[in-house]
């Protein structure tokens, strides 16, 4: 058997989603400086500027301009980065002389000198700069760096604890913690975990993914649930419907 269907579709909509965040520019409209985006609802959109001088206006990349005195993420002001030194990285990271921007909001990174990105895709971005470690826009302080490190996309741990997007993942065991089938389980030396919560109708020992999917001796889960051996043919049957 293959993937779930649910899953099928996420690629497209990733793609859609990325290309949605970036189709974006920046244009003089009636005179004054907007973001110029599409959106599903109302079609193009222009978003004014704020504070912006249009004289003195650059774009850096079609997310990122800048103006004499202010940076500008899309049409949101950059509190503090510098106009002077602002640089693009890959979407949507910024960075300046003193600190890092993540769409637009800064990290507060202790050594912009220091700060090494781990991994970066369309939804999410972990790094870390010798003291702290961060995910997206959160500074992560309560983190042990020196034993540090990613799991999967959504997943890091030290040896103090489990992150999952960033926050600490009460009662989790992160000597033993292990994600499993891209990050939505994972297991630890007392718990089956979905999707960050700790599944409770689950037989422990014999839990597995395997090719038919998540179960264990007594039936198969989907969305963490368990379900019958009735609704789990359905699932299989639109899952083979869909993949025709």
């Amino acid at each position: 058997m293959k993937q779930y269907y649910y899953l099928l579709a996420l690629p497209f909509i990733t793609a859609l989603l990325a290309a949605c965040n970036t189709n974006g520019e920046y244009v003089d409209y009636n005179g004054t400086i907007c973001y110029s985006h599409w959106t599903f609802s109302f079609g193009t959109v222009y978003d004014e500027l704020p504070q912006v001088n249009p004289a003195t206006f650059q774009q850096v990349e079609n997310w990122l301009g800048k103006d004499r005195q202010h940076v500008y993420f899309k049409n949101l002001l950059i509190d503090g980065a510098d106009p002077a030194t602002i640089k693009a990285k890959k979407y949507p990271l910024s960075y300046d002389k003193n600190d890092y921007y993540y769409m637009g909001k800064g990290l507060n990174v202790t050594n912009v000198r220091n700060f090494e990105i781990i991994d970066q895709n369309e939804d999410d971005i972990w790094a870390v700069d010798g003291k702290y470690a961060y995910y997206d826009s959160l500074r992560i302080d309560s983190v042990d760096i020196a034993t540090f490190k990613l799991q999967c996309y959504n997943t890091a741990v030290d040896k103090n604890h489990v992150y999952r997007y960033g926050e600490i993942l009460p009662d989790a065991d992160p000597a033993t913690y292990v994600e499993q089938w891209k990050g939505l389980y994972s297991r630890d030396k007392a718990h089956i975990w979905y999707c960050g919560l700790p599944m409770d109708d689950v037989d422990y020992n014999s839990f597995v993914i395997d090719k038919y999917g998540p179960r264990d001796k007594n039936g198969h889960f989907f969305h963490g649930k368990r379900v019958t051996d009735e609704e789990w043919n359905e699932i299989i049957k639109l899952n083979e419907e869909l993949d025709m």
